[in-house]
């Protein structure tokens, strides 16, 4: 733990940052996020979107906006602290918690893209399939798919972290 508290405090420094430039982003700043799951949700439902600086990304047919609010980015930070963190417990050279940092920001993008496209498609399905409009309910269903993906990103990175340890201490 004492030898890992230098990577856990730079984790929780680029947090804390990230988080504060977040708070300042526009549409445009968040398009690497934006755009990805715009052209997902394109991709699956089969309905463009118009994209615009100040709204985000309009799919007309669906009645939706992608924008700052659905980017998210607050998961992605998240998602990135578990991962980083559970890499660098389990590491013991410097060189691999280094890669940590990187190896993190990417598996957790992936997860975001992949957990916030499942929570917007999820409320589109529910928006068409029930009479329920209720604002709690679409705040309910996101915590739910967020809280689900997080925990089995969790067991998943640790799952193949024990794998991997258990064949490294086969080869030894």
């Amino acid at each position: 733990m004492l030898r890992n508290r230098i990577y856990y405090s730079i984790a929780f420094m680029l947090f804390i940052t990230l988080k504060f430039a977040f708070l300042k982003a526009d549409n445009e700043m968040l398009q690497f996020m934006l755009k990805p799951i715009s052209l997902l949700i394109t991709f699956i439902t089969n309905n463009e979107a118009v994209y615009d600086f100040n709204d985000g990304y309009f799919h007309r047919n669906l009645n939706i906006i992608i924008d700052k609010s659905c980017s998210g980015i607050n998961f992605w930070l998240i998602g990135f602290m578990v991962c980083v963190l559970s890499l660098i417990s389990k590491q013991n050279t410097h060189l691999k918690k280094i890669i940590a940092f990187p190896l993190a920001f990417i598996l957790s993008y992936i997860l975001t893209l992949f957990a916030n496209t499942s929570r917007i498609l999820t409320s589109i399905f529910i928006e068409n399939n029930t009479s329920i409009s209720y604002s709690w309910l679409h705040q309910a269903q996101g915590v739910f798919i967020y809280l689900f993906f997080l925990i089995i990103f969790y067991l998943l990175i640790n799952y193949l972290l024990s794998k991997s340890k258990a064949h490294h201490a086969k080869l030894t």
